[in-house]
Order: C-alpha cells, then sequence, then structure tokens
C-alpha cells in the first residue's frame, strides 16, 4: 500500500511539473472529415480550450462559425456553444489533408489534421448502438464514417457484396493523429474470421478482402489493446479504389523522364505476370513514363510520418483515383539492383534502387576506387517509409596468389551520428534508422559495399535506394516548440504563445547533408509589430540551437503564420533554405526514451502574440556582445533580470542549447526581487562538455514560479451574468407574483359576476350578466394561463440563476492567483572560445 501511495505522489508531482503558464493545445476535432461543397458540424477537445472564436485552416477558403444557441426570454442575443462550430468547404477546395487550429483566449493551438473528400464522394457519422455483431451499423462501399471507439469496445459493421469482387477496408486513425493503433478483422455471417490486419500504413490498417460468396458480410474495429476515449476517433472506409503500394524504383532524375513501375490493388489495366504477393495478396503492375520535376523539393502534401520521411525531396503521383505516393529526387545515376547476381558490379558514383526481399536480406555491390577518393554512403529506407533498420559496411578486397580474397573493413555505420541525441530535452525524434557515413579509399584497389536490413522484415515492397556518390554539402532545417520541461522524461506539445515582456524559443535542428559544416544563420521574418528576433548562428559542427522571439512591453494582439529561414555559404554560392516545423503530436510521460513520443511535420510555422498578460520576467546578459574565453578557462557572464511584479521565488537561470555540453550545464539562481547575477561557465573539455575552439550560440533559460490568475476577465464576464440572471430571476419573480395578485382579483370579479346573474330581475338582465360571467371566465383562464407559463419562467430563471451563480464561483476559482513554473529565454549568445596559445620556444 505503502509503495501505491509513493507512486501516487509521485505521478501527481509530474503532473504539476508540466503545470506552466497556459497555452492551448487542441487535442481532438470531431468529425475530422469534410466533403467538399458542404459544411459540417465539429465539436473540439483540449488543454486550455479558453473563449474558443474561431478555426485556423491551412486553406483560407475553409471557414468556421461558432454554433450558437438561439436567443430566448432569458439571453437576449444568440450564445456561442463553447468549442462547437460549422466548419464550410468550398467545393473547389481540393481533396486531401489539411491543418486546422482553435483560436481563442491563448491565441493559436497546436494543430490537427482535417481530412477534405471529394465532392463526388459519401461521408456519414456512425450513429446507434453497433458494438456486436447482432447490431452491426451497414456500410455502403465507397462511404466513409467516422466513430469513436469506445474503452474495451468493438465497433461492428456490415456490408453486402458479390462473390469474387475485391476491396479494400482501411482506417484512418494514426494519420488523422489519433491514438488508436487500429485492427480491422472480416467475418462471414457465420462468425468464422476471414481476414485481419493492423500496421499497414504505420499503425493503420488494411484489409485486402475477396468475397468468397455473395452474401453479407461484418468488419470489426478496435484499438489493438482495446482502449477507448474521444482521442481514439477513426474514419473507415470500404472501397474498390486502386492502392499504390509501391513505385519502383523509388526514384528518379530530376527533369528527366523516367519509366517507372507502380505496384497496387485495384489498379487499372494491370498486369499480374510477375506474381508480387505481399502477405498473401497479390499485387498488380502498371508501367509508366512519368515525368520527373526539374526543381528538386518535399512534396507539398500533409505526410503524418516522422519529420525526416516528410523532409526526403520527392514529388507526389496519382493513378486515377489512388492514394498518393511519392517519388524521390535521386542523388547520382541510377543503377537498379539485380538480385540475380551475387556480387553486382557498379561504377560511382551512383544510387542503386534495390529491395530486402525476405528477412534478413543483404545486397552486396563492388567498385573500384583510387587512393583518396571520398564519397559518402546514404541508405535512404526507413525514410520512404519501408519498415527497415539497415546497417551498411564497405571493405577493401584484397587477393593472395591463388586468388583468395579477403576483406578488411574500412568503415561500418547502423544509424547516424545524431541518432542517440545527447540533447535529454529534445523530443522532436527527428533522426531516422537509416545509414550514413563518409569513404575515403585508403589506395587504389577493388572495394565493396554491403546493405543489411537489420529489421525481422522482408519483402518485394521493402525498398532502399543506397547512394554512394561525392559530397553533396546543403543543409534542411526544422525548427519546433515544445512544453518547456524540467525533468527527461517530460514531452508535451505546445504551441508558441508570447505574453507582453515575454520570449518563446524555437528549437533549430539543421540536418547537414554530407558533412556539410559551414555555418547557418538562422533568421525569422514576417514578425508583427512589437516583436523581435535576433540572428542563431549555427556554426561549425553545430546542429540545433534555440531562436527566441521576444515581445515589447506594448506589443498588440496578433495570431497567423511567421517564417524561419536558414542561410550559408555552399561552395562559394550563397543558399537559403526555409525552416519546416516539426511539433510533438500527443503528450506523455516517457520512462523509455524520447523515440516513443510521435512527432510530425505541421504546415505552417505559426506565433500567437496575447495583450492580456505579461510576462512574469525577462532575462539578458548585461552586454550584448560576442564573450571570449580561452580553452580550458572560466567565462563570468553578469546576467540582469526584468521583473514584472508577478515573479515569486527564486529564478534559475541555466545554459541553454550550447553546442557540445551534453548534461549538467551551469546555472545560477536569482533570488525574489533581486534583478542581477553572475553566471560562470567552466570551458575545460570533459566527457560532459565536448568543446573546442571556435564560435558558439547558446541562450538562457529561466525557469521561475509566477503569481498567475487564469483569465480573470472570464470572472467578470461571469460575475455580470450571474448578476444579470439574479435580476432577471426577481424580475420574474415579480411578474409571476403580479399574475398571481390577478389571479385572485379577477376570481372575486368572477364571483360577483355569478351571483349577480343568479340573482338578475330579467332576462335582458341575465343575459347581459351571463355574459360577463362568460368574458371573466376567459379572462381568468387567460390569466392563469399566463400565470403557470410565468411560474416556468420563475423556475427556468431560478435554475439559470444557480447554474450562473457555479459557472461565476468557477471562473472566480480559476482566476484565484495560483502559483505557475514559467520560462524566460534570452536572445542567442555568442562565446569566442579561443585555443590555447602555444609556449613560445626558448631562444
Amino acid at each position: 500500500m505503502r509503495i501505491s501511495v509513493l507512486i501516487i505522489i509521485f505521478i501527481a508531482s509530474l503532473t504539476r511539473l508540466h503545470a506552466f503558464l497556459p497555452e492551448t493545445d487542441l487535442l481532438t476535432i470531431y468529425p475530422a472529415v469534410a466533403k467538399a461543397g458542404t459544411s459540417v458540424d465539429v465539436g473540439l477537445t483540449g488543454r486550455d480550450l479558453e473563449e474558443i472564436r474561431d478555426l485556423y485552416f491551412t486553406d483560407p477558403r475553409i471557414k468556421a462559425e461558432p454554433l450558437t444557441y438561439p436567443a430566448d426570454d432569458y439571453h437576449p442575443k444568440p450564445r456561442p456553444i463553447a468549442n462547437r462550430f460549422k466548419v464550410t468547404v468550398p467545393a473547389d477546395v481540393e481533396p486531401g489533408v489539411y491543418e486546422v487550429r482553435s483560436l481563442g483566449y491563448f491565441g493559436l493551438s497546436t494543430a490537427r489534421p482535417f481530412l477534405v473528400i471529394s465532392k463526388e464522394g459519401n461521408e456519414i457519422l456512425e450513429e446507434g448502438k453497433h458494438s456486436s455483431k447482432e447490431t452491426a451499423m451497414p456500410l455502403e462501399l465507397e462511404t466513409g464514417i467516422t466513430g469513436t471507439m469506445n474503452n474495451k469496445g468493438i465497433d461492428w459493421y456490415k456490408f453486402s457484396i458479390k462473390k469474387g469482387k475485391r476491396i479494400l477496408i482501411q482506417l484512418w486513425a494514426e494519420r488523422l493523429d489519433s491514438n488508436a493503433d487500429g485492427m480491422i478483422s472480416v467475418y462471414d455471417a457465420a462468425g468464422r474470421e476471414l481476414e485481419n490486419n493492423r500496421r499497414h500504413f504505420g499503425k493503420d490498417p488494411l484489409v485486402d478482402f475477396t468475397a468468397p460468396a455473395d452474401g453479407e458480410y461484418f468488419i470489426a474495429v478496435s484499438d489493438e489493446i482495446y482502449r477507448g476515449n474521444t482521442q481514439y476517433f477513426y474514419r473507415l472506409r470500404a472501397s474498390v479504389d486502386p492502392q499504390i503500394d509501391y513505385i519502383f524504383p523509388p526514384a528518379g532524375a530530376a527533369g528527366k523522364k523516367s519509366r517507372f513501375t507502380i505496384y497496387g490493388r485495384n489498379l487499372p489495366g494491370a498486369s499480374f505476370g510477375e506474381n508480387i504477393k505481399l502477405k498473401d495478396k497479390t499485387l498488380g503492375s502498371l508501367e509508366a513514363e512519368i515525368q520527373v520535376p526539374a526543381s528538386i523539393g518535399i512534396a507539398p502534401e500533409f505526410h503524418s510520418g516522422i519529420p525526416r520521411q516528410a523532409l526526403i525531396p520527392s514529388f507526389s503521383y496519382r493513378q486515377g483515383k489512388s492514394n498518393l505516393a511519392r517519388i524521390g529526387f535521386a542523388t547520382a545515376p541510377i543503377v537498379i539492383e539485380n538480385p540475380k547476381i551475387d556480387k553486382q558490379q557498379i561504377t560511382l558514383p551512383c544510387e542503386i534502387a534495390g529491395r530486402f526481399d525476405h528477412p534478413g536480406d543483404s545486397d552486396t555491390f563492388r567498385f573500384t576506387a583510387k587512393k583518396d577518393d571520398s564519397y559518402w554512403a546514404e541508405a535512404i529506407s526507413d525514410r520512404i517509409g519501408s519498415s527497415t533498420d539497415t546497417y551498411i559496411v564497405i571493405h577493401t578486397i584484397s587477393k593472395d596468389d591463388k586468388g583468395v580474397e579477403t576483406l578488411t573493413k574500412v568503415v561500418e555505420n547502423d544509424d547516424p551520428k545524431s541518432f542517440y541525441s545527447p540533447s535529454q530535452f529534445n523530443d522532436l525524434n527527428v533522426d531516422s534508422l537509416d545509414s550514413i557515413c563518409e569513404f575515403k579509399a585508403p589506395a587504389d584497389g577493388e572495394y565493396q559495399i554491403s546493405i543489411v536490413n537489420q529489421s525481422a522484415g522482408g519483402s518485394p515492397a521493402h525498398l532502399y535506394r543506397l547512394a554512394i556518390r561525392k559530397a553533396q554539402h546543403d543543409f534542411q532545417l526544422i525548427a519546433g516548440h515544445e512544453r518547456t520541461k524540467i525533468i527527461n522524461n517530460d514531452a508535451y506539445p505546445a504551441a508558441p504563445l508570447l505574453r507582453r515582456n515575454g520570449s518563446v524559443a524555437y528549437r533549430v535542428v539543421a540536418l547537414r547533408n554530407d558533412g556539410f559544416e559551414g555555418a547557418i544563420t538562422i533568421t525569422a521574418s514576417g514578425l508583427p509589430a512589437g516583436v523581435s528576433a535576433r540572428p542563431l548562428v549555427l556554426s561549425g559542427k553545430s546542429r540545433e540551437g534555440f531562436l527566441t522571439l521576444k515581445a515589447s512591453a506594448d506589443a498588440p494582439a496578433w495570431t497567423g503564420a511567421i517564417k524561419i529561414t536558414g542561410s550559408a555559404t555552399i561552395n562559394g554560392k550563397a543558399t537559403s533554405h526555409p525552416a519546416h516545423s516539426a511539433s510533438i503530436i500527443w503528450g506523455k510521460r516517457v520512462f523509455a526514451g524520447a523515440h516513443q513520443v510521435r512527432s510530425r511535420l505541421d504546415k505552417e510555422i505559426v506565433l500567437s502574440v496575447t495583450d492580456k498578460e505579461i510576462a512574469p520576467a525577462a532575462i539578458e546578459p548585461v552586454e550584448n556582445k560576442t564573450w571570449q574565453v580561452e580553452l580550458n578557462q572560466k567565462l563570468e557572464i553578469p546576467i540582469k533580470v526584468t521583473d514584472t511584479a508577478f515573479r515569486k521565488g527564486n529564478l534559475d537561470i541555466e545554459v541553454h542549447g550550447f553546442p557540445g555540453m551534453l548534461r549538467s550545464p551551469p546555472k545560477i539562481s536569482i533570488p525574489e526581487k533581486k534583478t542581477d547575477g553572475k553566471l560562470v561557465i567552466n570551458f575545460k573539455p570533459s566527457g560532459n562538455f565536448k568543446i573546442e575552439p571556435g564560435t558558439y550560440q547558446f541562450v538562457l533559460q529561466g525557469i521561475g514560479n509566477a503569481k498567475y490568475h487564469y483569465n480573470p476577465g472570464a470572472a467578470k464576464k461571469a460575475e455580470a451574468e450571474s448578476k444579470r440572471m439574479a435580476q432577471l430571476s426577481k424580475k420574474f419573480s415579480t411578474e409571476a407574483a403580479t399574475l398571481k395578485s390577478q389571479i385572485g382579483t379577477v376570481k372575486k370579479e368572477l364571483d360577483l359576476a355569478k351571483k349577480a346573474a343568479t340573482s338578475a330581475a330579467d332576462d335582458a338582465a341575465r343575459k347581459s350578466l351571463t355574459k360577463k360571467v362568460t368574458d371573466t371566465q376567459t379572462k381568468l383562464n387567460e390569466v392563469t394561463k399566463n400565470s403557470k407559463a410565468a411560474d416556468g419562467k420563475v423556475k427556468k430563471a431560478e435554475q439559470l440563476k444557480v447554474a450562473a451563480e457555479k459557472a461565476f464561483k468557477a471562473a472566480e476559482t480559476k482566476a484565484k492567483e495560483k502559483s505557475l513554473p514559467f520560462a524566460a529565454f534570452s536572445f542567442p549568445i555568442s562565446v569566442e572560445v579561443k585555443a590555447v596559445p602555444k609556449p613560445e620556444k626558448k631562444k
């Protein structure tokens, strides 16, 4: 019991550590699908969805308007329904995945995918109870159904099909940022399982089903381990549309028309002569001449995979109504692997297009090289979606007098050097399982390179590209923003929000091609008024750093997209590339490595500025200059803190993002009400600090606690509404009392009229008095009716009054001062580390 209590306390403490100043995290939008030319009502869930007033789509043609309650006796104007919107997609919006963010009190939220289907398509929502085969919901072919998995539950669907018809049943879950690891099973009417699948498109399943007989069949949809809640949503569709599984070769020469073979299912006019099978399902093939674009870049469409997969230079290709497939740009002349040759001869440079045909498969190629020839060998397999983990090794080949060969290893590589990131606080997962290494020939002679798939799988679809080329120096940039963390296993997404006098830091990661070591200058553009940034320079081998944006004391509110760009000189030519936004998809506690955290590219880099809140503190060095220090010496940097009366307790400031500083960065703690201090950095190389002469940049990160009031304006609005409802309740009560009094008065009038009619002296008088009785009774009925309605209004008003009081108390409690952690960042700080002077020679 004591152990359980300790675990609960520990988890609770972790939760508190996560609770930094609020930033909106959009968890779900449901449904996340709409048909072009239609409107759909959607609902949002998330963290800090405060006063959400609009939705922001990457295609501005897609619009949203809040759903509202109509005006009534209690509310003179229509009221927005919290987190509910009507989304309208014009008919001319192309089918595909777009991104959506909410817009509210805390600016723009994190992004979620939103799928737009063709205006000719059909889309419905799951309805009714269908948690058993007997209550299965009907599913029409070519119709998409959006649903949500229940905890420990299975969703059942049924469809009818003719014998021999081949349909493809697939689930969109992970590809739409769902938490579900989906699973599909197909049953016949007798309850026999005929097919099942999981993890075909990443974690999303695909069932390739051919009906063995005419009849009704059933689909069971669930999570792999039967989890479920609103975050386990999905889209299910059964269709005869074509599906491209892969294209070979997986890359082509830029600017040239090349011949490719398209492999897939339900491809019109496909040949089955090659007898290619994936998991016992036969694929058809089509030969196609495809024009490869001359301009090399990454495909613009949304990619749900890890960042490095989305960043492979490629273009998209579709066969009719098929899915989009990507074809890469070859980095050298293409050579097709010949599986019939054991040690295929190649000429460098080249890019080999090959397959791992079976588990444990490896391919070997031989080439000649001159002494000191330098090449880069790069495997591209995991990054093009193959379930592989490559290993490459290069040997020299020598022969004795009898022709017996001896292999001597020259170089080998399993993962990129950066795969095991030295940064404990980087959760963007910007690496891959692909191998890459530099090869320098030690002598004239013959060499061989082998590529091995260390994963268990193998099939015709396990493709690889193996490039052996001269260095092609270049770089790509990723810019990400995540919630500040102070423990290693804390990984949460965050949308960048600048408070007045505040700062945000974007982690910028440079993916350097083929050993490029030139300086890359990172700048931000498109910034709103009141926001500034200073350049970040990634020099030499520096792979990542932080670009800080700061808001002035009078920065106006703003939301929108900004640009982060990297510039460098490569082979004497000025080169610039935009940074691509990357984000963590779902926050979680990570207890076994950052690679449990899912991340992907966003379509835009966004920023929000709020004029409703002020940051607790700002930090900077006293001087803005390039600091100088000699290797093995200490550097003292005076620091100033600008407080805004909201800081509480110590502000812990540390070196953040210094290249080569692996852990335990230098820190300084500045007490409350004190505004200065000195940070000391020891530039003595060690196991924790890989430092050598050069110029570097880093930022200061300050972590402290703030006196924080959560949206106090909401409490004031709730108070005003509570008072309004109290006054309205009082007004309705007064009106009801007046009507009750009128009932008494009219009753007396009625009694008098009845008595007078009874005692009337003649028929004329009796007739007149009888009419008066009738009229008075009608009046009494009307007053009684109005009184009952008034009582109902009083009851309703009282209920609304109580609800308003509760809402006010909740908002008031929420707005009460709390102590929350906050983070502050300095602009990048430059340090020039000088070599130790060599001792003068004695004369």
